[in-house]
């Protein structure tokens, strides 16, 4: 069966306020497919969301990439999945296939002339179905049937959850989701990308969790990359299609063939988390192959002895044209003075 893939990228500025007269930090809001989950009292900053989803019809595989700033040693991230998850280490090269496969085709424009441009309720807790230690990363898969009981859990184990987004985990319960909670745990604060966490439960359809993102008080973008025969597009519960076409063609990169033949990358921008954000995303075919590379324009400046070379070669011709001038002049001078000598003569 062809394997699908879709990445997607939200760059969030998480920057928590401080809270008056207590100087605390309030929980850092959600990002795209998870809610950060610091410790109380500290900041976290998510500069940037990669997340590589694929899915051969039964397995679902998430591999995420957050570059993450932190004052302090510990913080977590926690994500729901439709069925409990198994966690690993992903695989960092992948991404790179995705940055070489989606550049953008440039165009050298020339410039001669140097012109520029360019705290809840006690409920039932959650089960702990596994916990796997990776390096900087520990990670804990848990089914929750009650939200207050996960909330507790959540709090009592360090992480620090938004109370707006707390609010949407039952959403998740009801729907029979489970939860991936990672703790990013090391002797200094982060300051950067982490190598990649997999993710993998079964589902039987294609979806991107990004409900949390609707609790967030600042604009989300989210970067899709939709791999299939296909075009590929990504749509709300309500059936909306969510952001627009930014490449797409054949994979030409060896380590993404095996995702799928064609893809398909959908940037979206929610500059109103709470209204345009409706629910999680799923993916579909479109049934259609809309190839287009994005084309950037790059001057380059031409230059002889450090002038533009527009400008060199005015100024020269500039000084032939006044030397040929003068030639001119002269010539017409002295055809005159000749004229007067013969009249003299005569």
């Amino acid at each position: 069966m062809t394997r699908r893939l879709l990445a997607g990228t939200a760059t969030t500025a998480l920057l928590a306020a401080a809270l008056t007269g207590l100087g605390l930090a309030q929980p850092a809001l959600a990002c795209a497919c998870g809610a950060p989950a610091p410790p109380a009292g500290t900041v976290v900053t998510v500069g940037e969301e990669h997340a590589i989803v694929s899915h051969d019809g039964e397995t679902e595989r998430i591999e995420l990439v957050l570059d993450m700033l932190t004052e302090g040693a510990d913080t977590g991230l926690v994500v729901p999945t439709p069925s409990p998850a198994t966690v690993s280490l992903g695989d960092p090269r992948l991404f790179t296939a995705l940055d070489k496969q989606t550049a953008p085709t440039v165009e050298v424009v020339e410039d001669w002339w140097g012109l520029g441009g360019d705290g809840a309720a006690a409920g039932a807790p959650p089960t702990v179905l596994s916990q796997v230690d990776l390096g900087p990363i520990e990670a804990v898969t848990l089914a929750a049937s009650d939200a207050k009981g996960l909330k507790k859990w959540l709090a009592a184990n360090g992480y620090g959850i938004d109370p707006g987004v707390q609010d949407l985990f039952a959403d998740y319960i009801d729907r029979g989701w489970s939860f991936a909670a990672l703790k990013l745990t090391g002797e200094e604060p982060l300051d950067g990308a982490l190598d990649p966490v997999r993710f993998e439960f079964a589902t039987s359809e294609l979806v991107y969790p990004l409900l949390l993102s609707q609790a967030s008080s600042r604009p989300q973008t989210v970067r899709l990359y939709l791999f299939g025969d296909d075009g590929m597009q990504a749509s709300f519960p309500d059936g909306a299609v969510a952001g627009n076409v930014t490449w797409a063609g054949p994979v030409t990169q060896a380590a993404l063939a095996p995702l799928g033949g064609y893809l398909t990358v959908v940037e979206a921008y929610f500059a109103d988390p709470a209204s345009q954000i409706t629910g999680d995303l799923t993916i579909t075919s479109t049934g259609t192959r809309p190839d287009y590379t994005p084309i950037v324009t790059r001057t380059k400046y031409v230059e002889i002895g450090g002038l533009p070379m527009g400008i060199a070669i005015a100024s020269v011709a500039a000084v032939f044209g006044l030397m040929l001038l003068l030639v001119i002049i002269g010539g017409i001078v002295h055809r005159a003075g000749e004229r007067r000598r013969a009249r003299r003569l005569y």
